[in-house]
């Protein structure tokens, strides 16, 4: 059995690390009708932690992750959840109906907010999971390497979003930070003459841990910044957007969702490596 814990996913609203998440009462134990033993649970929820747990969104938005709920307290109408993840388990991709099914999601349940006990062995779906996707993982990694450089799977891969006016200023920045540990990607330093440089912004948007827009007073001019910010956005979760204003410019659009930074080009480096960490 396995707690599955769905939420709405929006600006601020994604499961943290660690941190504690607040349920609607009338939310508790839907569509668990069928599990056996949930009167045990509707007696003393405490039980539920001695289960595992999923944490995952509404419809078929990101990934899910695997943890335990720490404590469970009461809070008027709310129940207050705090959790952890479980740092052995990868993130789960949910993007489909039929894994939802293969968790034991009936109809639209995958659409609502809700807190549900399962009556499945959850890690026997991870594994299936997890062998599905390995092909895929054996590619990406290759790519990894290809691009970003050997060692750069387990370090910050950087995607340096910026107007080509700037390259000698962001090519600094990028160097400075490869010094402090880190691997980047700038358009024009990194593409080789012999590849499509499309497909290659594309590799590195697909393969980045980190986007991080140089506000300039030109940013948002051109075109090209705002749709490397729309895919970085589509990354959803598993990409942490910085933006960095080297300008009085404010970002615009989807970049002014996430709190921008302030610095000069000399402290830019720094200054995103400290946001990083």
């Amino acid at each position: 059995m396995f707690n599955l814990l769905i939420r709405l996913d929006g600006h601020g609203t994604a499961w943290d690390d660690s941190s504690e998440y607040s349920l609607a009462r009338d939310r508790v134990f839907w569509f668990t009708d069928h599990v056996p033993s949930i009167s045990k649970y509707r007696e003393n929820i405490q039980r539920c932690m001695e289960l595992p747990c999923l944490f995952s969104y509404e419809d078929f938005n990101g990934y899910a992750r695997i943890g335990r709920i720490n404590s469970i307290s009461e809070n008027g109408n709310d129940i207050n959840i705090a959790y952890t993840f479980d740092s052995r388990f990868p993130a789960i991709p949910i993007h489909d109906e039929e894994t939802y099914r293969k968790l034991g999601c009936k109809d639209y349940e995958w659409g609502w907010t809700h807190w549900a006990v399962k009556d499945i062995e959850l890690y026997e779906i991870v594994a299936e999971l997890a062998l599905k996707r390995l092909p895929d993982l054996k590619a990406r990694e290759k790519i990894i390497d290809e691009l970003w450089g050997r060692g750069s799977r387990r370090r910050a891969r950087i995607f340096l979003s910026h107007r080509a006016q700037h390259r000698a200023c962001v090519s600094k920045v990028a160097r400075r930070l490869c010094e402090l540990g880190h691997k980047t990607f700038v358009a024009h330093d990194d593409i080789e003459v012999t590849k499509e440089w499309r497909d290659e912004i594309l590799r590195a948007l697909d393969t980045m841990t980190h986007f991080v827009g140089l506000v300039t007073d030109d940013f948002h001019e051109g075109g090209w910044t705002d749709q490397e910010i729309g895919y970085a956005f589509a990354r959803r979760k598993d990409v942490k957007k910085i933006f960095l204003r080297l300008s009085d410019v404010v970002p615009r659009g989807l970049a002014n969702f996430e709190q921008a930074g302030a610095s000069d080009w000399h402290k830019a480096a720094s200054r995103i490596d400290e946001l990083i960490k």
